[in-house]
This record gives C-alpha cells, sequence and structure tokens, in this order.
C-alpha cells in the first residue's frame, strides 16, 4: 500500500448488470460447430461463453451512458443538413474540441464511413498514399479512390519477438524514398494508424510522428491519423516513452492530435459504445465538404449514439484508471501465456497475437490454421476466437499468419482470463491433434459469404 494514494483499486468500476451464460456441453458445442460448417464467425452467440472474436462495439457502457442514450434529450429532429441545430451534436462537438482540439467534427454511422468521406475528399486518383501497415477498411478506401497505398512502417513491426516498444513507428527513410521517387505532387496525404492493428496493436511513439510531420510539412503534404485507439497508443506512450511518464493521457492525446491536419476515428474501440465514428479537422472547407458528404451517403449519426460518445469523453477523462484497468487486463492475458505459447512481443493495448507458424508448424499455411485453432478451442473450453482483418500487404509477403484474441473492455473479469489461458495452453500441449482444415466448394456460394470448412 502506498501511504499517499492509499489502496490501490485494480478495478475502477462495479457490475451493474449481468447476462447469465449459459453451460453447454461437449456435444452441444460439436454440434453447433458442424452446423457451422467448422467457422466459429458462424457459431450463435448463446453457445458461446467468451468472445473474443473482436473489441468493436461490444465493450460494456456505463450506466451513465445508458442513461444518456436513453435520455429525452435525444428524442429531437435528425440532424439534416443543419447540423448546429441539434442537441446532442452540440455536446458531442464540444467534448471532442476539448479533448482533441480539432474545431470541426462530423460524426458518423462508423469508422469505415468516416474513412470512405475523408477519402473521398482527400485522396486523388493516381496518386500514392504512404502509411504505417493501415487497416483493410483504410487501405481499401484509399484504393477505391484510384490511389496506392505504399507501407512505410519499420521493419521491426515484422519481428514477432522483437522487444521493440513502438513497433508501429513510421520508418522515416522509407517515408523519405516515396516523396524522392514520386515527388510531393504525386503523394496525397499521410496516413498514420495508432496502435497498429496488424501488427500487434503496438504504438506509435510521439518523437516519431513529429519527425513524420516536419516531413509532411516540409513538401506541403497533409498528415492525417487514424485514430480508433488513440487511448490505448497514449497510455503506451506514457508508458513507455522518455518524457511522457508524468503526463496525462488527455495532455498526450492532444498533443498527438495537434500534430495532425485531420483525423478519422472508429467510436467502437476506445469509447466504449455500439455505433458511431468521427472525423476530426482544421478546414473549414473540409469540414463543409465532409458534413454534405455524410448527408448524401446518409452516415449520419443518431442522437443518442451522439449523447453516448460524449458521455463517454468526459467519464474517460473523468477517471483515467478505466484506461489502465481496460490495457493491464490485456497485459494480464498476454503474461499468463507468455512462455507457454509464441506470442507477438511484447504486450499491447486492445488484443493478445498468436504467432500460429509457430504455434502449428505442421499445419501449412493453405489449411487454416487460425480456423482449425479456433475450432479446436471452441469444442473444448466454448471460447471463440476468430482470425480477425486480414494481414496488410507487407506481411503477407513475409508468411505472417497470426491469430487476434481481442479482448472486450469492462466485458469480463479475471477468471474469465484465466480460463481463456488454460483453454490455449491446453490447446498448444494437443497441437498435434490439430490437423488443419479444408475449405468447402460451392459453386452457388457467393464470394462475400462466410466460408465453411472439412476437417483434413
Amino acid at each position: 500500500m502506498n501511504d499517499s494514494s492509499g489502496v490501490l483499486f485494480s478495478v475502477p468500476y462495479e457490475i451493474a448488470a449481468v447476462r447469465p451464460l449459459r453451460q453447454t456441453t461437449l456435444k452441444e458445442r460439436e454440434n453447433a460447430l458442424e452446423t457451422a460448417g467448422l467457422n466459429t464467425d458462424l457459431l450463435p452467440q448463446d453457445l458461446i461463453y467468451i468472445d473474443l472474436c473482436t473489441d468493436s462495439g461490444v465493450s460494456a457502457p456505463s450506466t451513465t451512458q445508458i442513461a444518456a442514450a436513453g435520455g429525452i434529450q435525444t428524442m429531437e429532429a435528425a440532424m439534416g443538413m443543419a447540423a448546429e441545430g441539434s442537441r446532442a451534436f452540440a455536446s458531442l462537438s464540444e467534448q471532442f474540441c476539448k479533448v482533441f482540439g480539432f474545431p470541426y467534427l462530423v460524426p458518423t454511422t462508423r469508422g469505415r464511413a468516416a474513412e470512405r468521406i475523408w477519402t473521398k475528399i482527400h485522396v486523388k486518383p493516381g496518386t500514392v498514399v504512404p502509411g504505417n501497415m493501415l487497416f483493410p477498411s483504410t487501405r481499401m478506401h484509399i484504393e477505391s479512390n484510384g490511389a496506392t497505398m505504399i507501407d512505410v512502417i519499420g521493419e521491426r513491426a515484422h519481428d514477432f519477438l522483437s522487444q521493440d516498444s513502438f513497433k508501429g513507428n513510421v520508418d522515416l527513410e522509407k517515408l523519405a524514398a516515396v516523396f524522392r521517387k514520386h515527388g510531393r505532387d504525386k503523394v496525397s496525404c499521410i496516413y498514420v494508424e495508432l496502435a497498429v492493428n496488424a501488427c500487434g496493436g503496438h504504438p506509435v511513439a510521439l518523437e516519431n510522428l513529429k519527425e513524420t510531420k516536419m516531413i509532411a510539412a516540409a513538401n506541403g503534404v497533409p498528415l492525417f491519423l487514424d485514430a480508433s485507439r488513440i487511448l490505448e497508443n497514449s497510455y503506451l506512450v506514457r508508458q513507455r516513452e522518455t518524457g511522457y511518464q508524468n503526463r496525462s493521457i488527455h495532455d498526450i492525446a492532444r498533443e498527438t492530435c495537434a500534430l495532425a491536419d485531420g483525423c478519422t476515428m472508429s467510436a467502437l474501440k476506445d469509447f466504449l459504445v455500439p455505433s458511431g465514428g468521427m472525423i476530426g479537422m482544421r478546414d473549414l472547407d473540409g469540414y463543409r465538404r465532409a458534413a454534405m458528404q455524410s448527408f448524401l451517403d446518409g452516415a449520419q449519426l443518431s442522437g443518442s449514439a451522439m449523447e453516448m460518445i460524449a458521455t463517454a469523453l468526459r467519464e474517460i477523462f473523468a477517471a483515467e484508471s478505466y484506461l489502465a484497468s481496460r490495457i493491464e487486463q490485456v497485459d494480464y492475458l498476454w503474461r499468463r501465456l507468455r512462455g507457454g505459447i509464441p506470442l507477438l512481443h511484447p504486450p499491447a493495448g486492445h488484443a493478445v497475437f498468436i504467432d500460429l507458424a509457430a504455434f502449428l508448424p505442421l499445419v501449412p499455411v493453405e489449411n487454416y490454421r487460425a480456423e482449425a485453432l479456433a475450432a479446436f478451442v471452441y469444442v473444448v473450453s466454448g471460447i471463440r476466437l476468430s482470425k480477425g482483418p486480414p494481414p496488410a500487404p507487407s506481411q503477407a509477403a513475409r508468411g505472417a499468419d497470426l491469430l487476434r484474441l481481442a479482448v472486450p473492455a469492462r466485458k469480463y473479469v479475471q477468471a474469465h482470463m484465466d480460463d481463456v489461458a488454460e483453454a490455449l495452453l491446453y490447446a498448444y500441449a494437443q497441437r498435434s491433434e490439430i490437423k488443419g482444415l479444408k475449405q468447402v466448394e460451392d459453386p452457388a456460394r457467393s464470394g462475400y459469404e462466410p466460408s465453411r470448412f472439412t476437417r483434413l
């Protein structure tokens, strides 16, 4: 105990409501998995014990958020073309500007909608966009506008065992080479993802972001952020970057945004809501164009969703212990698994990543290692895992094959993490039983439908 602060509250909230989980039998799980074509993504929710498929939009909101979403103030006319007339928009705008420093905000239904609108405005056909292993939807929106994505992440992002604290960093020499090769007129923007999901949720250092901004400014090119996980990135900066140990998360997040000309973000990750995305910007003309585009796209956010995000911003920065609890829970799971199974190092913010090539070395990549391991774990434990988003092109070229354990915020307790660890350690001990899967060929199946498998 520290006399100056008293007892440390390791979990800074209490559970106000619970949802019962049905105890399934081994036979029920085997039947459910067969019905789902051995694809854990198709399992019915009521037959899942712990769900680590995603942390997006499934974290537990606070009682204040729920009350705000259902309050009478959210029962107002839609924003239409005059967002300023919406009470909920005014509340969210005030909080967003106060926290992140961007004077203009366009709320959207999802982070994907924010990316689509932003890239329509800023990404030109025939240009290039350098970025640090961007999320698949970000890459897709850039490329659908006729631009080419160039990966300029540092090489240590590809080293699973490296202890580098900031594997999300931009390789500044790679970035400079883009300008030398293509010229500033052929670069639409630089896009930097914070807490880069593809390489394990690893953060970007503020020093690296400052140097990236200097290169952008020297070439007259805007710097944009994918700030969906800005809180995780800020927390890890405070933990790992010299000079930030005594800074607040709010100060670090504000300094991060001050380096950017604009940002897109999904609210479903850090802000504990089931819907919502945001575009932050400094340019009035860009704001007007983005607001009109969101209206035309039907991507405007409901009043209740805006109230939930505004409430989350107030609560999170009033008591930063929530964020510590969230990231330390992921760190706990990582430490429980470390040494027992092959993991990406070091631990990061929202998920634990397993190196499948090392976990299942006898199963070729074409035999769906991730899906096979997820199926095995579900049958023995009722825990759902999922491959997660596809790897970045630079990862695919190196043969990276990862399984992500995404931990929703405030949803599970320590005993749940222990159960996950025990199930995975058991799977590793029995890994010789996991033979891989074969995709079922069905000419009638659309290429957009989830795959189904059979065992080898």
